[in-house]
């Protein structure tokens, strides 16, 4: 069973200017409280995409603006009042002193390595120090050019939505490698 199925966590927001951590509670958790003060724990067993079909209909608009608001707020640094990355439930901040962890982190964020799951096999891989920071985008960008490779030359018989899927390795290969340039890696 998956490590965060049965009991509620809260994600990692990080402040890369600050270089700290802060949890947040995840918006299905606020909604369910929700539901709960509505009913004082009477109703269970409603799945929380249902959460509407338990409030009279006058309360249904207030409901969806909140749900709507809780969904897409702004989590900001409560120090320096910059907006905050979401890295997921698995996140383990490195020290704050740690500067070249937290630019790791923050490179990798930018390529869109975050790290959400569901608790069976934890944050994976994160790499420590340079060498082997470019040793990771190195082999990132093979694996990803091997996907795009893979969809460039198949028919879209196979993949109808075949050039959504090289467009999307595309962009992915160039947020890669404008990340490795940005290091002063070579990848050619």
């Amino acid at each position: 069973m998956c490590r965060y199925a049965g009991k509620t966590y809260k994600s990692h927001f990080v402040c890369f200017r600050c270089r700290k951590s802060f949890k947040q509670t995840h918006s299905s958790d606020i909604l369910e409280r929700v539901r709960k003060d509505k009913y004082f724990n009477k109703i269970r067993g409603v799945n929380i995409r249902n959460v509407s079909r338990i409030f009279i209909k006058k309360e249904q608009d207030q409901l969806e603006k909140v749900i709507s608001e809780i969904e897409n707020r702004e989590i900001k640094c409560p120090e320096c009042s910059s907006l905050m990355a979401d890295l997921g439930l698995d996140f383990k901040a490195p020290k704050k002193s740690a500067a070249k962890e937290w630019k790791i982190v923050e490179s990798l964020y930018r390529i869109g390595k975050v790290f959400h799951s569901c608790g069976c096999e934890g944050p994976g891989y994160i790499p420590q120090n340079l060498k082997d920071y470019e040793e990771y985008l190195m082999d990132r960008l093979e694996m990803y050019k091997n996907y795009q490779s893979v969809y460039q030359n198949s028919s879209e018989k196979d993949f109808p939505d075949k050039m959504e899927r090289v467009i999307y390795w595309s962009q992915k290969i160039i947020r890669l490698q404008d990340e490795i340039l940005r290091y002063g890696f070579d990848f050619r």
